[in-house]
């Protein structure tokens, strides 16, 4: 599937279907345990199917199928067990398994905050290039790959029929840390203020003299999806790797801290003001 396909990844085709297998079911009127033994499934295998969060063969389906006596919509749910197998764009990039660009492909919504660094989806390709080097840990193949990834997923902001909206917020110390030097930093600076002013993007800046805030630790993200398909997910990266949930109540706290966070900041046209100030005194 290319990049810029309108078909949802197959983290939102797995949900999908997946609701879509426990409805039949729940209309049969078989508890889990039951269609499990019809189909010859664990039932901790069909509620990982029915979560999407394992994928469902085309063989199974079709037993799934038969078992739930469903007929009109035969071919059609086959032919979403397939979508749901297919692999996601940035396969080719080496990026494989549940991850984040995996998300953020199927997202409609995502606000981040972040404290070190400027997100992945305002970064330049320069920004990005001394951000990944500077850790050490990657081949140069790799390095190029991650930076191909990181600009085909800016491309959504631009996306005519689904457009990713992105609301961002960046602690003026992200700003004032130079990734890669002066002018790396201006360039990224000035690519930022112009993704700013697209219609689908809202950058604030939470300036240092604000002093203490609700999220002196670090930077999260809340990803939301299209129809609630999916529950809305909390992502936090770390120095050793991430976590996530879909725990309403983590969810719930992450949303009103980032409501609060917005009220200490700049707002959007003080933002692109104080960005061009920092761009000026690189120069």
């Amino acid at each position: 599937m290319a990049e810029d396909d309108e078909d949802y990844g197959p983290t939102i085709t797995r949900r999908r279907l997946g609701l879509l297998m426990e409805s039949l079911r729940v209309r049969r009127g078989l508890s889990l345990g039951e269609a499990a033994e019809a189909i010859e499934v664990s039932a901790a295998s069909l509620s990982r199917i029915e979560n999407g969060h394992q994928s469902l063969s085309v063989h199974v389906a079709k037993s799934m199928l038969d078992v739930y006596e469903e007929v009109d919509r035969y071919h059609e749910i086959l032919q979403l067990c397939r979508d749901s197998q297919r692999k996601g764009w940035w396969h080719a990039y080496g990026i494989h398994g549940r991850n984040y660009v995996s998300w953020e492909a199927d997202a409609e919504f995502v606000r981040t905050f972040q404290v070190q660094l400027v997100p992945g989806l305002l970064q330049s390709a320069e920004y990005a290039r001394a951000l990944i080097e500077a850790q050490r840990e990657v081949c140069p193949e790799q390095i190029d790959n991650a930076i191909k990834v990181r600009m085909i997923r800016q491309r959504r902001l631009r996306h005519g029929s689904r457009p990713l909206r992105l609301e961002a917020i960046l602690h003026e110390a992200a700003l004032r840390t130079r990734v890669g030097g002066l002018e790396v930093m201006y360039g990224q600076l000035v690519h930022m203020a112009e993704l700013a002013e697209l219609p689908t993007v809202s950058l604030r800046v939470l300036p240092l003299a604000t002093g203490a805030t609700p999220s002196m630790t670090g930077g999260f993200v809340i990803l939301a999806f299209p129809r609630q398909i999916l529950p809305d997910t909390l992502y936090i990266e770390h120095a050793f790797g991430s976590t996530d949930t879909e725990k309403r109540e983590e969810v719930h706290r992450a949303k009103v801290k980032f409501g609060r966070l917005r009220e200490q900041s700049l707002d959007e046209r003080s933002t692109l003001d104080f960005l061009a100030r920092l761009a000026e005194e690189l120069e």
